[in-house]
């Protein structure tokens, strides 16, 4: 069974329930502050991240995974997919210390702009707005590649 995760109607519900509006998620830049000097030690954002996103409907909250990935360029861009759901390009990728921003496409053609900061074991925590409103938290981290399996004797 595919549920719609992500269409329209599950991300207006999720609109009407009270989160930080993006104007109140702490997107000043950090220049020149202890924030964006202990930074320089995060992790580059290049590959593959995964995690989950929550989305609030009503008295539940449903989590699906996700996987973000990230390549080198000029500019910055990447593909983000949810499993059942689709898959849409990341663009506006924007780093500020450890402040992160970027946009995913939705396959219906919404914008989905992410929010978050890069913390301890290099989590990016944040949240994914849609006409700057808050619809779902985010929580990911860079793909951990499992250990190579030694050879049958």
């Amino acid at each position: 069974m595919r549920l719609a995760l992500l269409s329209p109607a599950v991300l207006t519900a999720a609109c009407l329930l009270p989160m930080v509006p993006l104007s109140a998620q702490g997107s000043r830049p950090l220049a020149n502050t202890k924030a964006a000097a202990k930074a320089t030690a995060a992790p580059a954002l290049v590959g593959v991240w995964s995690g989950t996103a929550s989305v609030p409907l009503g008295d539940s909250t449903i989590v699906v995974p996700v996987t973000y990935t990230f390549a080198a360029g000029a500019t910055p861009a990447g593909m983000a997919v949810v499993p059942g759901q689709g898959s849409g390009p990341i663009s506006n990728v924007q780093r500020e210390g450890s402040r992160v921003r970027f946009r995913v496409t939705a396959p219906e053609g919404k914008l989905l702009d992410h929010e978050g900061a890069i913390g301890a074991n290099d989590v990016i925590e944040g949240f994914v707005n849609l006409d700057n409103k808050p619809v779902a938290k985010f929580r990911i981290a860079p793909a951990r590649t499992a250990a190579p399996k030694p050879p049958l004797r």
